[in-house]
């Protein structure tokens, strides 16, 4: 049985780019555009299995990682690969916090955009090169502390309550400034708490720790 892909994008040209690109992986991909949110949910809904949904994040209507948590919270077993214009470390962070498999820049090549959809569609989480190391080894996730088990126990780093108020913040995307208004901390004991959790999770960056978080499927404590 072959792929089923689902793009969600509402630039003819793009999603027929991206379509040519996917079929020349074999002859067995099939894939079904839809250029809003609306659209994607309907074919979601109508009983299509789909093995992976490739995003735009801007739609008609819906921006940013609206449409992204709306397939995940709906579909949660519907692995999502972002595709994006915009493509810096903010943007790429907000989209793994909200629930992305992997995230890839519209100036990918399509050796790019085919490694990212193999790499998605077999489970594994897609970083785009450039951003950090860690897009040079896809496998760093599996070196998260081992102590979690399979539970998901967010509690079991050892980490205090103030540092898990710290992480569900920073799973959500929000800057160091941010954190500290939401939390009334100075922005240097925020700093201090980010080290912290950083080092709770074998992360060396924000990007590693969402990946860590969603690799071990964290649960945080409410």
């Amino acid at each position: 049985m072959g792929l089923q892909f689902l793009i969600v994008d509402d630039h003819p040209l793009m999603c027929g780019a991206i379509r040519n690109n996917l079929e020349m992986l074999g002859d067995a991909v099939r894939c079904e555009p839809a250029a809003t949110l609306a659209d994607a949910l309907r074919l979601i809904g109508a009983g299509g299995r789909f093995d992976l949904a490739l995003l735009d994040l801007n739609l008609p209507d819906t921006m940013g990682t609206i449409g992204l948590e709306t397939i995940r919270g709906r579909h949660p077993g519907l692995p999502v690969l972002v595709m994006s214009g915009v493509y810096d470390r903010q943007t790429i962070d907000r989209c793994f916090a909200a629930g992305a498999a992997g995230f890839v820049p519209k100036t990918a090549t399509p050796e790019r955009l085919a490694a990212a959809v193999r790499a998605v569609s077999a489970g594994e989480t897609y970083v785009p090169p450039g951003i950090d190391d860690a897009a040079d080894h896809p496998g760093w996730a599996a070196r998260a502390p081992a102590r979690l088990g399979m539970t998901g126990d967010v509690r079991q780093l050892g980490l205090t309550e103030r540092q898990l108020e710290v992480l569900r913040l920073l799973l959500r995307g929000l800057p160091n400034k941010l954190i500290g208004r939401q939390l009334k901390l100075a922005e240097g004991t925020v700093k201090v708490h980010v080290s912290a959790v950083l080092r709770a999770l074998g992360a060396r960056n924000r990007t590693q720790a969402v990946l860590a978080a969603n690799r071990l499927g964290l649960r945080l404590p409410d």
